[in-house]
């Protein structure tokens, strides 16, 4: 066999052995609407899509007309699928990318709802304010179009704040504080966190129930005070 033979069948074995170049599908388009775009975030271990927390996003969408809701990509994993701070930040970017999309494709005329159950309430809290070893939160050039932010047993629930609603008086397992909780509070007029005492993951408490109880004790409050944010 030839130099020139056992170079050409080098060459094809290379060729062969090499990845096949992967061309990432088109995103795709934006749709603006005249309501509110609603981004959503499961909770832990629930299936893909809103979660528990379409019963607010339909609630919303009856009182608010022209409004969306979209789920935001993320494992809502405790253990498997990386630890619960990775799945945690995987939530944060797919939050913040969505908001950065829809507002660089709609202007002024963008009205965002933040919506988290659980660990999705974590999602949310941190792409607003941020958390140690975690993606920079969103910037005002963005906020500023976030209409409404509401919350259901989030593990980073911290006592005393404005904004709580509900009966707990204990914080949660990842309570705030620092700059954090001070950047957070910003938010005050336009953000609820819903905690009921006894809640196993934003209260300190013993119970699971009262945690799965949070979304459908509050959903119609939630839905009111994002409608009562939104402009028509």
């Amino acid at each position: 066999m030839t130099r020139l033979t056992l170079g050409l069948l080098g060459l094809a074995a290379s060729v062969a052995a090499a990845p096949l170049l992967q061309v990432d599908a088109p995103e795709a388009a934006v749709t603006c609407v005249s309501g509110l775009y609603m981004i959503v975030a499961r909770g832990s271990l629930q299936e893909p899509g809103e979660g528990k927390i379409v019963q607010v996003t339909d609630l919303v969408k009856a009182l608010v007309p022209g409004s969306v809701s979209v789920a935001v990509d993320y494992p809502a994993s405790i253990i498997g699928d990386g630890t619960y701070a990775v799945s945690v930040a995987k939530g944060i970017n797919d939050t913040i990318e969505k908001v950065q999309t829809y507002v660089d494709a709609c202007g002024a005329s963008s009205q965002i709802a933040l919506l988290g159950s659980s660990q999705g309430g974590n999602v949310m809290t941190n792409a607003l304010a941020g958390a140690i070893l975690e993606p920079d939160p969103l910037t005002e050039a963005y906020t500023q179009y976030i209409k409404a932010v509401t919350v259901f047993g989030d593990p980073t629930y911290t006592k005393n704040q404005v904004f709580n609603v509900g009966n707990a008086t204990k914080s949660g397992l990842f309570a705030r504080g620092g700059a954090s909780l001070t950047k957070l509070n910003t938010f005050a007029d336009i953000l609820r966190s819903y905690c009921m005492a006894g809640d196993l993951f934003c209260a300190g408490g013993l119970s699971l129930a009262t945690h799965n109880a949070e979304v459908p004790t509050w959903a119609d409050a939630a839905a009111e005070f994002i409608a009562s944010k939104t402009l028509l």
